[in-house]
């Protein structure tokens, strides 16, 4: 006797071939039989009368590991379909801390955490902080990257230079640390600081690290506008020369740069015919989210966010920090200009709410100041502790990178929820409705793409990227987590003004067998576990 049956389902099973009509048949919490199954073979049967079946989505690109050892509960991701999150990105991690720095991590990922929670933690590794995460179960199962920030903060903080021998090796003897706790591989944010800072033989043996596991490299590129070419070349170099695969974070086109895409995508098709393995993800909005701190040149952000606020409150320093935002500094994504710095949303503010949902350029028309200065004094008065919306983004590149073979689909979302502790959080909207989004805007209205492929981009390509062999597929024998939709009414609505709003059209979700999501609405305690993936070198 079967525990679930679910009947009369649409089946999209994860691997890019075409639907079938048939019935799925699941015991002890793994897919057991598919096809015409017998009435009354199992203990519940549920019919889906047509609606689409496929499997949990896999969000290759997350951050729910910011405060998922404290906060457990949060149902952005399961209420629209994501069973299973890939973390750790944009070199951005909880860990690993050292005794000799403490505090300085605590201090990279404060503008992250939302109001009222303590100051979290500092785990030595990955592998205690994935104990802790089990000890309480989570929404959905987390697979973890090694990050490259924390990794440079624990060997030499802040320090805007090339790395020491020593300090690379100590590097180095952090990520092997990471990958032996179950790391799939090494993440980097080289817009952000430290990684900034670091150059690519760096980070070339680092990944050299990563591959002798079997890991893979993602990274927040370098550039993201106007040296996007650059940025995607050196990742490709990175993959030559260290034998790794690379995976490209969040690809964009900024708007000025439209139709680039083009270039950077036979850039990684070019690639592949080489040897190298390379892929890329990307989230349906045309706007993306930061820390504030990045709006400002890397060399202000040396030395950590108290060192940065004490640069804009003085005078001299605050006088050079301006002069450089009108200039282009090489190697820079000055968002000032590729935006324009009256159109950036303040999402987050610590301190004053008032500033949350409202543009610089609105503020500091309030406030009669020029736009610039008023983002001086955001950054001083909320201690950098801010985060921000940009619109910047040229859609119909997006809907190039959605269509292409060699994209998934990835939510670069912060966690958010309808309850608790992150109800009054801001977040960006993708962080509700990314995959409904791509379901019902760029598969059924804007036909971008026929829904089998968008199903693989969730589901079957991103496990197989990852190395998860027991999901992603509707296939005898692998995890029973599952999503049923409805097609002609899935989509997304949270937006810019109300952020956590659940998308709708998302029937029901079961995560091993157990019904997780009823009707768009979370109807389970946490029963997702830390993936360990256990590499050997």
């Amino acid at each position: 006797m079967h525990d679930l049956l679910l009947q009369n389902a649409v089946i999209y099973d994860g691997s890019g071939g075409p639907w079938y009509r048939g019935d799925v048949a699941v015991r002890a919490g793994i897919i057991e039989e598919i096809g015409a199954l017998p009435p009354g073979c199992a203990s519940e049967t549920v019919d889906l009368a047509g609606k689409a079946l496929c499997p949990g989505f896999v969000d290759m690109h997350s951050h729910s590991d910011f405060s998922a050892f404290m906060v457990n509960d949060v149902d952005g991701k399961v209420t629209q379909g994501v069973t299973t999150e890939v973390c750790s990105n944009c070199g951005l991690a909880m860990t690993p801390s050292v005794p000799e720095r403490a505090g300085l991590l605590h201090e990279y990922m404060r503008p992250y955490l939302p109001d009222g929670m303590p100051a979290p933690q500092e785990f030595r590794s990955l592998e205690q902080m994935m104990d802790r995460i089990d000890s309480a179960g989570y929404m959905t199962d987390l697979l973890f990257l090694a990050a490259h920030g924390p990794l440079r903060i624990a060997a030499m903080g802040f320090e805007n230079r090339r790395a020491g021998p020593a300090e690379l090796d100590r590097m180095k003897e952090l990520l092997a640390g990471e990958m032996e706790s179950g790391a799939a591989g090494l993440s980097s944010g080289l817009i952000y600081p430290p990684g900034c800072f670091a150059d690519t033989d760096e980070l070339v043996e680092l990944c050299r690290v990563a591959a002798a596991y079997g890991g893979i490299y993602t990274t927040h590129m370098r550039s993201e506008s106007g040296d996007t070419l650059k940025a995607v070349a050196e990742a490709i170099d990175i993959g030559r020369r260290s034998g790794c695969p690379v995976h490209i974070s969040h690809h964009k086109i900024m708007a000025q740069l439209e139709g680039l895409s083009e270039q950077t995508l036979g850039m990684m098709e070019a690639a592949r015919r080489e040897g190298i393995d390379v892929t890329c993800d990307v989230y349906p909005y045309t706007a993306g989210s930061t820390m504030i701190g990045a709006l400002l040149p890397p060399w202000v952000n040396e030395g950590g966010a108290a060192q940065l606020v004490g640069r804009l409150a003085d005078p001299v320093s605050r006088k050079r920090i301006a002069e450089d935002m009108e200039k282009a500094i090489p190697g820079w994504d000055n968002f000032s200009k590729t935006s324009g710095l009256e159109n950036i949303l303040i999402f987050t503010a610590e301190r004053d709410k008032s500033l949350e949902g409202r543009t610089l350029g609105d503020i500091a028309a309030e406030r009669s100041r020029n736009t610039l200065e008023t983002l001086f004094d955001i950054i001083v008065s909320e201690r950098a502790n801010c985060t921000v919306a940009i619109f910047s983004q040229s859609e119909s590149d997006n809907r190039r990178i959605v269509a292409h073979p060699l994209s998934m689909i990835g939510s670069d979302s912060h966690p958010a929820s309808t309850k608790g502790i992150y109800a009054s959080r801001r977040s960006h909207p993708r962080a509700f409705g990314t995959f409904p989004r791509v379901l019902g805007k760029y598969v059924r209205d804007d036909h971008v793409i026929p829904l089998e492929t968008a199903i693989w981009k969730m589901t079957g390509f991103p496990a197989q990227r990852c190395g998860l062999s027991d999901r992603g597929l509707i296939k005898k024998g692998l995890l029973a987590d599952l999503v049923a939709f409805d097609p002609r009414t899935i989509r997304d609505r949270a937006d810019f003004t109300d952020t956590s709003v659940p998308s709708e059209g998302i029937a029901s979700v079961w995560k091993r067998g157990k019904v997780i999501v009823r009707d768009n609405v979370s109807v389970s305690p946490p029963t997702g576990t830390c993936i360990r993936k256990r590499g050997k070198r």
